[in-house]
């Protein structure tokens, strides 16, 4: 199993978890930091591109994005840790891909399921986001 897949497969665990309860463990936020972390030991970035530490300006977008919709209650605190840890090992054209295709798919999601509630889980749409933009398209 490569990181690639073993990143997706946590994330998708994240997912199930976050569909379950509206809650992640942190726990498997930090397997996702290890994995994040060995990324970027094996200089390699989430496309098996060569990690550059321009990389790290995928932070601070994110950062200037997701901080202040959850300083207004729109992110939940599991939703801007694994943002972050995304954001860690993908270039900013990648990480842009995957709002997107989470925005998106989260568009369908609350207009499908959740349209009379006051919140919804975000991390499935972060799922799908990065598994489109880095398997399909």
């Amino acid at each position: 199993m490569t990181l690639q897949s073993l990143f997706i497969f946590v994330v998708f665990i994240c997912s199930i978890q976050d569909l379950n309860s509206r809650r992640v463990s942190n726990f498997l936020i930090i397997i996702l930091l290890a994995i994040s972390l060995l990324f970027i030991v094996t200089e390699v970035d989430i496309e098996l591109n060569d990690w550059e530490f321009h990389h790290l300006w995928s932070i601070a977008l994110v950062s200037v994005m997701i901080f202040p919709l959850f300083y207004k209650g729109l992110f939940g605190a599991a939703d801007v840790k694994l943002l972050i840890v995304i954001a860690m090992i993908s270039p900013v054209n990648v990480i842009l891909d995957i709002f997107l295709y989470s925005f998106l798919s989260f568009l369908v999601y609350w207009m499908l399921f959740a349209r009379g509630q006051k919140e919804a889980p975000f991390v499935p749409s972060l799922l799908a986001g990065v598994v489109v933009s880095l398997w399909i398209l």
